[in-house]
């Protein structure tokens, strides 16, 4: 009798901790502004929605300068993703609308904001002019502090790293961006996300992954015979014992 109530606990047990274990996936493609190939962020986004992801989010420069034509195509577009659907602000979505009205009104969000996901938090930025600034920089720091989530991914258009020299005027503010790469050390975030260099491109400083997804349909900067010159999107699974990422390239 002793055996058959120590076997129910450890099934009970094995049951507890199953319910709460978590699994999803989200994927995050770059931008399809700033000389974009016709059709080519229209196919990238047809392969996410086959993998089935529980949401999007999109690097910024979505538009190339806002026209009213430009956010109908983009809304038109969207209307057929039944999953959330997040924009980070770029410099191309902000370039006629400084004050971001427009673009406010046409995601139904502000241009800086977090959300939480089972484990993991969320961290939209708004650098489209290069900088965040003061307020803002209070505001994150506020947020990452207050964290209690096992996950952190923040997500921003300009980049704080560059691939090379040649880029390097194409990275956000190099003096805040030094401060950024600080505070994301000190409160372990796991990835940051950037567009707007259109290439890919992965680097791990500091427990810190930064990658530059900037090839959602827009023309690349590097070679297209390099894959990182490839249109793509980052598929993100997230675990409670882990993350995976996979790069998917599509051909031109």
């Amino acid at each position: 009798m002793k055996q058959i109530k120590k076997l129910i606990t450890i099934i009970l047990l094995i049951i507890g901790l199953c319910s709460f274990a978590y699994g999803f996936t989200f994927a995050v493609i770059g931008d399809r502004a700033g000389r974009p190939v016709p059709g080519v962020f229209e196919r990238n986004l047809s392969e996410i929605l086959k993998r089935k992801p529980d949401f999007i989010i999109q690097l910024g420069d979505i538009l190339v300068e806002g026209t009213e034509k430009e956010y109908k195509y983009i809304g038109e577009l969207l209307r057929n993703v039944n999953i959330p659907f997040y924009i980070v602000p770029g410099n191309h979505d902000l370039y006629k609308d400084p004050r971001g009205e427009k673009f406010q009104k046409f995601t139904g969000r502000p241009l800086y904001y977090y959300f939480d996901y089972e484990n993991a938090r969320f961290i939209i930025l708004n650098n489209s002019s290069g900088i965040l600034g003061k307020t803002q920089l209070e505001w994150l720091t506020n947020v990452l502090k207050e964290n209690d989530k096992k996950y952190k991914f923040v997500f921003m258009h300009q980049p704080v790293i560059s691939p090379g020299l040649f880029f390097l005027l194409h990275k956000a503010d190099p003096v805040e961006s030094k401060m950024l790469m600080k505070l994301f050390e000190e409160y372990k975030v796991n990835y940051v996300f950037s567009g707007h260099i259109h290439m890919y491109y992965r680097k791990e400083i500091n427990g810190v992954v930064y990658i530059i997804s900037g090839i959602g349909g827009a023309r690349p900067y590097v070679s297209s015979d390099l894959d990182e010159g490839k249109p793509h999107f980052v598929l993100m699974e997230v675990t409670d014992k882990g993350i995976k990422e996979e790069v998917v390239r599509l051909n031109w």
